[in-house]
């Protein structure tokens, strides 16, 4: 099981890998050619786009939970059909009340604003069906398929929406157009690859079918909601006290910082879900928990020293990645990484709703710590600003973790790694005073200094773990293999 993970991280790796980069790239571009206000207003739409998507979640997560159990049935072409007409009926429905939204609000937003909303409606669509058939692919672990696709859509989305901007003079607009450009071309191969032939003639959705997925993942959709307010609410309550230039600041810093962070979150969720599934379904109890504890253990292993490094050089990435008139949002970026890490970390304890179906708890502990934090954006932001909004964000992620921990762990206890949560830790505070002092006495450009930092990092991080003996022992065989340790110590003992 262990084996499967690693196996599914590693495939899912250079597919985040890419647009973790096109990630990093796209931020620098797009805040050198745009003002902070321009780059506040594409952050309210997208994170809107985000938001819509999201209500189509109630399918993309059915998939994962009931995909294994209709294909042991030998039912999928049932299950495919009636998931794929629920889509459609689905999307038209959002689309169509968040189109009579945008013409009720016009005269509140500003023209940019309601231009990108207008457009959102369109790459709201495509992106909601995209991201269905994409589950398909990851509830069959056709990892490899899911990341060429998934990969396209990052890459040639932005690709063509820089062109746009350059070759076209579109406004920061040109970014959706490119998304909404890059979905409509590769949405008949996905199609094909992922449920293939549909027939719609006679197709009727029982009542039974609706009300078994939507007792699952209704709640999900519910928290899922709620978590996203967790994150976005703090860009709209700045956009309407402080305005666009902070959100345009606060978006910045927040991708870059958060992105970072999730880019290896994001390989466990993804690798772990069907996993875990599937290890529940057939090998029962006792293994899933096992699997849950030594995942958390890898996700310890690999989060932490991401976020102690981006705290420490929080200040020259910024510099680096942003224009000169974000640069004094270095400061929020130690507050997300840690959020996000705590945002990982709760979907470790969550899983256990997933397992047993009780994904009310899930609804309602997101969505106790999604009101919280709106609360506290209300009473904090329109005086301290972005900052208020990063510290509040922080704070209600760690309460979310509390409560998951606490209400998951009352009928699925798994062994939680305590002895490599500290050793981790202090492997990482070393790391981090090496990096400190590393890039405090460097004498060269900010590029450099990062790079030889992060590279001082990275080698005391992991001596740190074999000095308090983390790694276990087929661990460093397979570590040997990698780097050919022995190899290189023949080499140093002939030189000698």
């Amino acid at each position: 099981m262990v084996e499967d993970l690693v196996k599914d991280i590693a495939k899912y790796l250079p597919s985040k890998i890419i647009t973790g980069v096109i990630g990093f790239i796209s931020i620098p571009i797009v805040t050198r050619l745009f003002p902070p206000a321009d780059y506040g207003d594409y952050s309210l739409a997208w994170a809107t786009v985000n938001i819509l998507v999201l209500l189509i979640g109630w399918l993309s997560m059915s998939i994962i939970r009931f995909y294994p159990k209709f294909e042991k049935d030998k039912n999928l072409d049932y299950f495919n059909s009636r998931i794929v007409k629920l889509s459609f009926i689905s999307i038209l429905v959002i689309g169509f009340l968040f189109f009579s939204i945008i013409i009720v609000i016009k005269k509140w937003v500003s023209e940019q604003l309601y231009i990108l909303m207008l457009i959102g409606i369109f790459l709201f669509a495509l992106l909601a069906f995209f991201e269905i058939l994409l589950h398909f692919l990851r509830s069959r672990r056709e990892v490899i398929w899911y990341s060429i696709f998934f990969t396209w859509r990052i890459v040639f989305g932005f690709g063509l929406g820089i062109l746009l901007i350059f070759l076209f003079n579109f406004g920061i607009e040109g970014l959706f157009w490119g998304a909404i450009i890059s979905l409509t071309l590769i949405l008949p191969l996905l199609w094909k690859k992922s449920v293939g032939r549909i027939k719609f003639d006679n197709i009727t959705i029982s009542k039974f079918f609706v009300m078994e997925i939507s007792r699952y993942s209704l709640p999900l959709v519910v928290g899922n909601l709620a978590a996203l307010i967790l994150s976005l609410s703090d860009r709209y309550i700045l956009q309407l006290f402080r305005g666009s230039y902070e959100v345009g600041i606060y978006s910045a810093s927040y991708n870059i910082s958060e992105h970072s962070v999730l880019l290896f979150v994001s390989l466990f969720t993804l690798a772990a879900g069907p996993i875990a599934i599937n290890i529940w379904e057939k090998e029962g109890e006792d293994e899933s928990k096992k699997f849950i504890s030594k995942t958390t253990r890898f996700y310890l292993v690999t989060c932490i020293p991401v976020i102690v490094g981006l705290s420490v050089l929080s200040k020259p990435i910024i510099m680096i990645m942003t224009g000169n008139e974000y640069i004094y949002g270095y400061k929020i970026v130690p507050l997300v990484a840690f959020g996000a890490f705590f945002l990982g970390l709760q979907w470790l304890f969550g899983t256990a709703f997933a397992l047993y179906k009780k994904t009310k708890f899930t609804m309602f502990i997101i969505a106790a710590s999604g009101l919280l934090n709106l609360v506290l954006n209300f009473l904090l932001i329109p005086k301290y600003g972005y900052m208020a909004a990063a510290i509040t964000t922080l704070f209600s992620y760690v309460v979310l973790f509390l409560l998951m921990c606490i209400f998951s762990r009352r009928f699925f206890v798994w062994d939680f790694p305590y002895k490599s949560l500290i050793r981790v830790c202090f492997s990482s505070l070393v790391m981090g005073g090496a990096v400190y002092f590393i890039n405090i006495i460097l004498n060269f450009n900010t590029i450099t200094n990062l790079f030889l930092s992060v590279l001082t990092g990275f080698f005391v991080y992991f001596f740190m773990l074999f000095v308090f003996r983390e790694p276990t022992s087929k661990e460093k065989q397979i570590l040997s293999k990698l780097f050919n340790i022995k190899g290189i110590f023949l080499k140093l003992k002939n030189f000698r």
